[in-house]
């Protein structure tokens, strides 16, 4: 009696098991690219990405303002800061040096593809270089705004697939020989809002000078904008510059204000 009893039990645990298999679906890697297809989200072109870099810098073409600290770190060398606040409208920038004590009261004038710096007591107006360095990693040109959708011819290079994070990459071919980067490369995110993660800037000889790595991303008037940056020197072991950018707002800045001429008098 005892055997027939068993004997139902496996019977009935063995149909059990079968309909079980039956019912719910074994699912192998194959079944699981079937329910979650994968898409592709590169639906930008080269164009309209570079319009989103320039975006995290910017806030409008009726002008705008922010407030930049670099801090410079070097090998066995106390770190450095300055700190800049910055008025940008379209193509004209004006930076005004609020620190260090020796420093402030300086501005430079970004006007177009020119550049000048007013020092405090000279009344003197000098043109300088973009690629001027300013502190550290950081030149003249990192701090008054950039705009590659102006200035460079923008092409989607490659896509790399990576289990843990999809990146598009970007190669920027300067547009004349009067930008002080050649040619950028820049890594992004592939789906929105396609962040910057790297950027690396070169010469027209085509050395290295630069690697950017954008750190951290803040909220202002609705809008992401860049709030850390790395800047880092691909020969120099150990040097490196922070660009903490902050306090993004909307101004009312009159065209007279970004002129050589007035910039003494501010």
């Amino acid at each position: 009696m005892n055997y027939l009893k068993n004997n139902f039990k496996k019977y009935v645990f063995i149909n059990c098991l079968i309909l079980i298999y039956l019912i719910i679906p074994i699912h192998t890697d194959a079944n699981e690219s079937e329910i979650k297809p994968q898409t592709n989200t590169l639906n930008k072109t080269a164009t309209e990405l570079v319009e989103i870099i320039d975006s995290y810098r910017g806030l409008s073409e009726a002008g705008f303002s922010f407030d930049i600290t670099n801090v410079s770190y070097k090998a066995d060398r106390d770190s450095r800061t300055n700190q800049l606040s910055v008025d940008v409208k379209t193509n004209n920038s004006l930076v005004e040096f609020k620190s260090p004590a020796r420093q402030k009261g300086r501005i430079l004038l970004k006007k177009e593809d020119d550049m000048w710096l007013y020092i405090p007591g000279t009344r003197r107006v000098i043109r300088i270089s973009p690629a001027q360095r300013l502190l550290g990693e950081t030149s003249n040109a990192d701090v008054t705004g950039s705009n590659f959708s102006r200035d460079y011819n923008a092409q989607i290079i490659t896509t790399k697939t990576d289990k843990k994070a999809e990146q598009i990459q970007l190669v920027l071919t300067a547009k004349n020989k009067k930008m002080s980067y050649q040619k950028v490369l820049f890594w992004l995110t592939d789906t929105p809002p396609f962040k910057p993660i790297k950027s690396e800037y070169f010469a027209r000889s085509g050395k290295l000078l630069k690697t950017a790595q954008y750190k951290a991303f803040k909220e202002f008037n609705g809008e992401l904008k860049i709030h850390k940056m790395l800047l880092s020197d691909p020969l120099i072991s150990g040097s490196f510059t922070w660009m903490l950018f902050d306090n993004y707002r909307l101004s009312t800045l009159p065209d007279a204000l970004f002129n050589k001429e007035a910039i003494v008098n501010l």
